[in-house]
């Protein structure tokens, strides 16, 4: 019980700590913004944010989403479509651990104002279609790797689209987020048909 009381905290706190560091980037300006200054507005210290993030570029980022090969492993074997399974695993895959909408919020305002940090989340999203495209690629067959590795890059984007709709309220449910993504996926298949 202490333990996920002591972990529940923890999170806590380094949420608290990610958006004074959003507040401090969109103040300030990431440029000039400090670890300082970001403590200082989450009321620490220089040291004890450093327990919680290595630099001001991760405590503004937080944890970039990741795809557990293993868990998705699913996929592999299934009968079902590509869109409806790529759909599925993405959409589930973010909707197990969806961030704050506000905190969202927050990270695309300064992502879409800042190119350093926006090479780095596409690097995030890159890492992620590479573990898409090792699973599709398994599936389909290594002679379709290079169309797995589309497939993949596609369905990152399509996520990737459907989470900046829901942090903006233009879509409001983890099912939506799936449905955004599979609808995506088929008007691009449509056009290449």
């Amino acid at each position: 019980m202490n333990t996920n009381l002591r972990d529940r905290r923890r999170r806590e706190t380094a949420r608290e700590i990610q958006m004074a560091a959003l507040n401090v980037a969109l103040r300030m300006g990431y440029g000039t913004a400090t670890t300082e200054a970001i403590a200082a507005e989450a009321g620490i210290s220089p040291r004890t944010f450093f327990n919680y993030y290595c630099n001001k570029q991760a405590a503004i980022l937080g944890q970039p989403p990741a795809l557990d090969v293993e868990a998705a492993s699913w996929i592999v074997t299934s009968n079902g479509s590509l869109i409806d399974d790529i759909s599925r695993l993405l959409g589930n895959m973010l909707c197990e651990d969806r961030p704050d909408r506000a905190l969202l919020q927050r990270i695309i305002e300064v992502v879409d104002h800042t190119p350093e940090l926006l090479a780095v989340f596409r690097k995030s999203m890159d890492e992620m279609a590479l573990a898409l495209a090792g699973l599709l690629e398994a599936r389909l067959g290594r002679d379709m790797a290079f169309e797995a590795r589309l497939l993949a890059e596609l369905g990152t984007h399509a996520l990737s689209n459907s989470v900046r709709a829901w942090a903006e309220g233009t879509i409001s449910s983890d099912d939506d987020i799936r449905a955004m993504t599979r609808e995506q996926l088929e008007r691009v298949a449509a056009l290449l048909c």
